[in-house]
């Protein structure tokens, strides 16, 4: 059975008590062991990084040390996560002067980065360490004839010489629960998460932009790897019909929700019903 230090950060304990369910059941049924990490700090993504960089290298390195002492590698479920802490790992393996100042902090705190694990998203520890095929032997109700529109996110995919995660993993990730991915012109597009913040107007328009290129493509669903980006694509339907009378009826499920439900986990399992946008066709098709 595969181990790893489970990094949840803020977002998906705080907000996503469906994301965190729906992962734990799948991940116990795939025979992988998720152990919580203690003693971690926020990994400050976004806005940390922005005013304090160094604050921002410090406390991402001392989950990886945490990690270390551990013995596992970081698996996360958040995109802003893996993308803080990969950063942070791979720019301190290439910087050793910045290592050597992030471990005069981190020893205050009886720690040491030594760069010694590595990070990861648990799509992807999914992809690697069980397999598709192993995972496909899990597939009990396949969800033949969906078309699910994949939402990546910025954090997994760029920069790709840090994150180097491959999209056709989460694209075979999709098709293993018998789904079909449907393709559509703006998959690179950012959602707009990130920039609600500071510009609503722009965050509201990338979104709206999204769910219309993914909705005249053909996509049922959408499929999330993100916190922030699966309440971005949620949210936001809900406003377009408010402020522009467009109606998208897109659920956006998160990965381990659509897998579960193929795995013949139920609704209540995987936490179908604290989604926004009701997903009842999907469980209609299950119940085919």
């Amino acid at each position: 059975m595969p181990s790893y230090n489970l990094y949840m950060g803020c977002s998906v304990p705080a907000n996503y008590p469906n994301y965190e369910a729906a992962m734990v059941r799948v991940a116990e049924a795939l025979g992988m062991e998720l152990n919580y990490m203690e003693g971690v700090a926020c990994c400050g993504s976004p806005n940390l990084r922005a005013f304090d960089y160094f604050g921002w290298l410090v406390v991402n390195a001392g989950t990886i040390a945490i990690a270390e002492k551990n013995g596992y590698d970081i698996v996360t479920p958040c995109n802003g996560c893996f993308g803080s802490l990969k950063d942070v790992l791979t720019h301190l393996k290439h910087h050793k002067e910045d290592l050597e100042k992030v471990n005069v902090e981190l020893k205050k705190h009886g720690l040491e980065m030594k760069g010694t694990v590595k990070v990861r998203h648990i799509v992807e520890a999914m992809y690697t360490d069980i397999g598709i095929e192993e995972i496909r032997k899990k597939i009990i109700k396949p969800l033949d004839g969906v078309g699910i529109a994949i939402h990546y996110g910025c954090h997994l995919l760029r920069p790709i010489e840090v994150t180097e995660f491959n999209p056709e993993v989460l694209q075979k990730m999709v098709e293993v629960t018998g789904a079909e991915v449907i393709d559509y012109p703006l998959w690179k597009q950012c959602c707009g998460a990130t920039v609600l913040p500071v510009n609503e107007e722009l965050a509201i328009r990338l979104a709206r932009d999204k769910l219309k290129s993914m909705k005249e493509a053909g996509a049922t669903f959408v499929t999330v790897v993100c916190p922030a980006c699966g309440n971005q694509l949620d949210l936001q339907q809900i406003g377009l019909k408010d402020s522009y009378g467009e109606v998208y009826d897109l659920p956006v499920l998160l990965y381990p929700q659509i897998l579960g439900l193929a795995m013949g986990m139920n609704e209540e399992a995987v936490g179908l019903e604290m989604n926004r946008v009701p997903a009842d066709p999907i469980l209609e098709h299950l119940t085919e």
